[in-house]
């Protein structure tokens, strides 16, 4: 089996397979290909045909639906297997789509993980200070603070901050540490919810249980018409 996985599973999947918990070679892509749907899309499609074309038979996707980024893509000679999520906050609390639901209270909430924050959105506001003070050189401090708010206008879709905290971390206070102080910065309230492995751990033995979709050739990722990800066959 080879498995295709966002950047954002790198932490949680290496710690796995270093402890022996599977046995697969691993593609990473990279974090932020969900922001643009098509180019997710064509990206794990280019890297599905790439590994059908080296023979692989069963490839695995560490990724959820990401706002219908993996709708289409479509295997040619392989079967397909994923968890049955719109995004990566179910997998790595380990939990159902519905509960993950109820967790993110609305979807108002910006969600943190040992992945999230390698993410180049984190260091808007790790490097905020430095960037205020170069704005202010160049523009002034009035114009320094106008340009630092507007950065920030994203924020005001969000309510609160929460960390995914799968145990037994190694760097499990830096981790506590710098994720409260992202929330301390965006000026949101800090929460902290418990993670577990089992959903990846389950991706990783081959994702034989109902959680997981499988998408064998002549059939595609999409939504069914109740609105359930699904198997849907390809179009003629």
């Amino acid at each position: 089996m080879h498995l295709i996985a966002c950047e954002v599973f790198r932490p949680e999947l290496e710690r796995l397979l270093d402890a022996g918990n599977g046995a697969c070679d691993v593609t990473y892509l990279e974090q932020g290909l969900h922001e643009t749907p098509d180019s997710l899309r064509r990206k794990v499609q280019e890297t599905v045909d790439g590994l059908e074309a080296q023979g692989a038979e069963r490839i695995l996707l560490a990724y959820g639906l990401c706002g219908r980024g993996l709708a289409g893509v479509t295997p040619r000679t392989s079967v397909l297997i994923l968890p049955r999520t719109h995004d990566c906050i179910p997998v790595l609390l380990g939990t159902s789509q519905a509960r993950a639901n109820e967790c993110t209270l609305g979807g108002s909430t910006y969600w943190l993980s040992p992945g999230w924050l390698n993410y180049p959105q984190t260091l808007f506001f790790r490097k905020r200070e430095e960037r205020y003070r170069d704005y202010e050189a160049r523009f002034g401090a009035e114009a320094a603070a106008y340009l630092i708010e507007t950065e920030a206008s994203w924020l005001k879709n969000y309510t609160n901050v929460c960390l995914i905290r799968w145990p037994g971390w190694e760097n499990d206070a830096e981790l506590l540490e710098t994720s409260e102080a992202v929330a301390r910065d965006a000026g949101l309230p800090f929460r902290v919810l418990p993670g577990k492995p089992d959903m990846l751990q389950a991706l990783l033995e081959g994702g034989e249980d109902s959680r997981f979709l499988h998408v064998r050739p002549g059939y595609t990722i999409d939504l069914d018409g109740d609105g359930a990800i699904a198997a849907v066959r390809v179009s003629s």
